[in-house]
């Protein structure tokens, strides 16, 4: 199967920041992830920047997911530039 790396940012809301989104990522659909930029606090909520590589059904289906789960989703990171980073 062609994989394929996305980045991505995930903004937690305080009340979902101690949620393990980023295992689920990673045991729920067999995505690789590199954390490139993150601030998460228990106390006030934060945000992770991610490359996530897996197949595209599969990492479209965890972002699905993250977003029932309360977390906010913005595909191509920080800057919203160059979301498919890599094409395998």
């Amino acid at each position: 199967m062609t994989t394929e790396t996305i980045r991505v940012q995930l903004n937690f809301p305080l009340a979902e920041a101690t949620k393990p989104i980023i295992w689920h990522f990673a045991h729920d659909w067999d995505l690789k992830f590199s954390i490139r930029k993150a601030n998460i606090d228990s106390k006030i909520g934060g945000y992770t920047v991610l490359d996530l590589t897996g197949t595209r059904a599969n990492i479209d289906a965890a972002l699905e997911w993250a977003a029932t789960e309360g977390i906010e989703v913005q595909v191509g990171g920080a800057t919203g530039e160059d979301e498919w980073v890599i094409g395998r």
